[in-house]
């Protein structure tokens, strides 16, 4: 029984590296996807044979003779399932909702829209994806993206939404609806999407620090392609840094925000600290309070306590949407199960 686990186990994790293969590129021979993944050319054929009959892999035309006999490409089937990636949006004063696209495997949009609620109760949220799912049978993950803490289990602990709070998505929709749901804080995907829209062909680390001027700060770290997130999840919450001239208050330091006082040293002490106990290559400034500053800003106050050599690539971007929905989409996508639809 232990070896018959065994062999589902690595036939499992070597599926999974022919995807992940055929997500990097439009096509590949059997050839290439066996030097990718590390396998026999022997069994790469039989595992592709297996993916074709299940619908995972289409088999394409020949490649180009290149001096030898010309080779049969395979590519992932977009169609085999899509992927409904949602986020509750409060990152405008006068936009509220859930902001939600549906991809396909490759990544292409098929549908986006912002849904306008001025509250999110969680039987909105059971009744728009279930609607989603039934409208679109091939929807087989879900990820959602929460403004606030989730815990290890899924279960939204805390939200700028409050009335999502103890609410666990993966348990009121998994088996109901038979699909795959992942659910993160708001700068876990995110961070994880700058990663991924800025991959520089090899490992590297990022920090986004993220500045709405009307809510609590937030950060995500990627380390090599693994996100940051502490013994309890709580890895991220800037907020609770002890920011100069503050008092514990978070709605003293988010009206401070608004009112637009002390941007720099509230930004250039989460850099500092990031810098010191991190390190990352690259930390991305975003959100809306980052429109009133520049880089050079950030960069002088850091260069108070940190040595100029250490200090890294810094990069502002107030908007953080397409980082949102691409980190979404791609950890999602990484949860779709093995099976047949």
């Amino acid at each position: 029984m232990a070896d018959l686990c065994c062999s589902a186990s690595l036939r499992q994790n070597n599926i999974t590296a022919i995807r992940a293969a055929l997500y990097r590129t439009d096509c590949a021979t059997k050839k290439e996807l066996a030097a990718q993944c590390g396998l026999s050319l022997a069994a790469c054929t039989a595992l592709l044979a297996d993916m074709i009959a299940d619908g995972q892999v289409t088999e394409l035309a020949f490649a180009a003779p290149n001096g030898g006999r010309p080779a049969r490409r395979f590519s992932i089937n977009p169609d085999c399932a899509h992927i409904l990636c949602l986020y509750t949006d409060n990152n405008a004063f006068d936009r509220t909702g859930l902001s939600l696209r549906v991809c396909d495997l490759k990544g292409r949009v098929l549908l986006e829209k912002l849904c306008p609620l001025s509250e999110i109760m969680p039987e909105d949220l059971v009744a728009l994806v279930t609607q989603m799912v039934q409208k679109d049978p091939l929807i087989r993950a879900v990820g959602i993206g929460i403004a606030g803490v989730v815990g290890s289990m899924g279960q939204i602990e805390s939200s700028s939404f409050r009335t999502l709070d103890g609410f666990n998505p993966k348990a009121a929709l998994e088996e109901k609806l038979g699909i795959t749901v992942l659910t993160e804080n708001d700068m876990y995907f995110t961070s994880y999407g700058f990663y991924m829209r800025n991959f520089r062909g090899r490992p590297y680390s990022l920090s986004v620090l993220y500045w709405p001027s009307h809510k609590c700060a937030g950060a995500g770290t990627v380390v090599d392609g693994h996100i940051i997130v502490g013994s309890t999840k709580f890895a991220g919450e800037i907020v609770s840094l002890p920011f100069p001239a503050s008092s514990t208050s978070k709605d003293e330091a988010i009206a401070r925000m608004v009112r637009g006082e002390d941007t720099v040293p509230l930004m250039g002490t989460a850099a500092t600290c990031t810098i010191a106990l991190i390190n990352p290559d690259v930390i991305y400034l975003t959100g809306s309070a980052t429109q009133s500053i520049q880089a050079s800003d950030i960069i002088d106050y850091c260069k108070q306590t940190i040595p100029e050599n250490h200090l890294p690539e810094f990069r502002i971007q107030p908007g953080i949407h397409e980082e949102y929905m691409t980190g979404i989409f791609e950890l999602a996508r990484q949860k779709l199960p093995f099976r047949r639809l």
